[in-house]
């Protein structure tokens, strides 16, 4: 858990740096919510960009000392994984790769935080990979990529002045309304289809019921994706389906376990 903190940490930091260099957050100036248009910690005088950019480094270096720890505890597998997410969190947007400009920070974000993280984790504590646990880390996998999608909407102006082209300013904001509420709609769906699979006990479908958060948010983007203020709403909705979902999860595994 710490290595997790420790990464997602030093990844959100440096990403403050990198939009400082290529200049995202600097010019973004009508997209500014309290989850959109980076921290400000630089561009409000709190840090400089050089002590960002170390504290970033050192959050890394921590989570990179626990991860090291555990492949050599536990296996070669956990290394790959630790690999797999530290390179494409750093080079997210990070030049020369800055692959959320190439249409890959969604895929990427929902890799690392949702199917790594739940399946690394498992095998830490199995020594084994399940497919269960596959389909059990989809529900997240979507639903983060869905936080970082509705996110990019208040964001766009500036990300697409500066060739952050992720996936939003690639389609426009009409179009890429669609692709959020297919990432809404994958992440039940991967619960129904894992017990229809027979992957995921039946009692899991309570997991399903936070999807009239994710309806919520998606008619409120459907209507407002181009008023800033008006779709912090869905942007909540957002984040409180995944937290529901995860928690909803997390609760129904504990109890088979135990009954």
């Amino acid at each position: 858990m710490l290595a997790a903190v420790f990464y997602h940490a030093g990844i959100n930091v440096l990403n403050d740096y990198f939009d400082y260099l290529n200049g995202a957050d600097n010019i973004n100036s009508t997209g500014l919510t309290p989850f959109t248009g980076g921290s400000r910690m630089i561009q409000n005088k709190i840090m400089t960009p050089k002590e960002t950019y170390f504290l970033g480094i050192a959050f890394l270096i921590l989570g990179s000392i626990i991860g090291l720890y555990l492949a050599y505890e536990r296996g070669f597998w956990l290394l790959l994984i630790g690999c797999i997410g530290l390179a494409s969190g750093y080079f997210y947007t990070a030049p020369p790769l800055f692959l959320v400009s190439r249409g890959w920070g969604e895929l990427l974000v929902g890799l690392n935080f949702g199917l790594l993280s739940v399946v690394g984790s498992y095998y830490v504590q199995t020594q084994d990979i399940s497919i269960t646990a596959v389909f059990a880390s989809l529900p997240l996998s979507f639903l983060i990529a869905a936080i970082l999608y509705i996110n990019e909407f208040p964001d766009y102006d500036a990300d697409k002045a500066v060739g952050k082209n992720h996936l939003v300013a690639r389609l426009g904001k009409k179009n890429a309304r669609w692709g959020f509420a297919l990432l809404v709609a994958g992440a039940y769906a991967g619960i129904i289809f894992g017990v229809i699979l027979n992957l995921l006990p039946v009692i899991t479908l309570l997991a399903v019921i936070p999807a009239g958060l994710g309806i919520k948010a998606v008619n409120g983007l459907f209507k407002n994706y181009g008023q800033f203020k008006e779709l912090v709403s869905s942007i909540k909705a957002t984040i409180l389906a995944h937290l529901t979902t995860g928690i909803t999860l997390i609760v129904i595994f504990l109890f088979g376990k135990v009954y």
